[in-house]
């Protein structure tokens, strides 16, 4: 029996191109977007030298300033050798013609972005309820310097694949060194002959 990367929509309709009205409703209402099928099409064709991706589960793209973050089932990477997830990143990242980060879904929204945002770590995570009755998960981080991916690119993750507004704070924030503006030397303009009568001024 041959097992194949399970994803939200046809195998056969995303090989050919040609989507069903199941596929086609999907897309539609924006489930499932232009990005999620490039993505699940260069994963399906990397499942001939990868053949750990046949028992995944695809969850959903987002592509960020600073990367393609490829989300997949809870439980699907961790059972995959690191020699073999940073090929795959690496191939995957070379189809796309961009960085890609390979992470797993979960439904608590720390343990989903702690690997984004590593080395840098999750001090605490609060719910803020606003005046409209809408809710904003609000992340402190424990040093600025210590995160390696924008504010703005874990907002839209958060934001694309949870439903989720963030706000990111932090413990500590990084200090900006203000540096003394040097001040040039303004060279006296004049024939010598204006010069040498400046000098004889008393």
């Amino acid at each position: 029996m041959v097992y194949e990367m399970e994803i939200p929509v046809c195998t056969f309709d995303l090989k050919t191109g040609i989507f069903c009205e199941r596929c086609e409703d999907k897309i539609r209402r924006g489930e499932v977007s232009e990005l999620d099928i490039k993505v699940m099409r260069a994963l399906l064709e990397l499942e001939k030298n990868f053949h750990q991706l046949q028992s995944t589960c695809y969850v959903k793209s987002v592509d960020t300033k600073d990367a393609i973050v490829v989300v997949l089932r809870n439980g699907n990477l961790i059972t995959m050798p690191q020699h073999l997830l940073i090929s795959l990143r690496r191939k995957l990242s070379d189809i796309l013609g961009k960085n890609v980060r390979l992470i797993e879904d979960s439904p608590d929204i720390g343990r989903f972005l702690e690997p984004l945002v590593a080395p840098a770590r999750i001090v605490a995570i609060n719910k803020i309820w606003l005046p409209d009755n809408s809710m904003e998960i609000r992340m402190i981080l424990d040093d600025e310097k210590n995160l390696k991916i924008s504010v703005e690119s874990l907002q839209e993750i958060s934001r694309i694949t949870k439903n989720i507004n963030l706000k990111v704070d932090f413990a500590k924030r990084s200090r900006r060194v203000t540096r003394p503006i040097k001040q040039k030397l303004t060279k006296e303009v004049g024939t010598p002959e204006d010069r040498d009568k400046r000098q004889n001024v008393t």
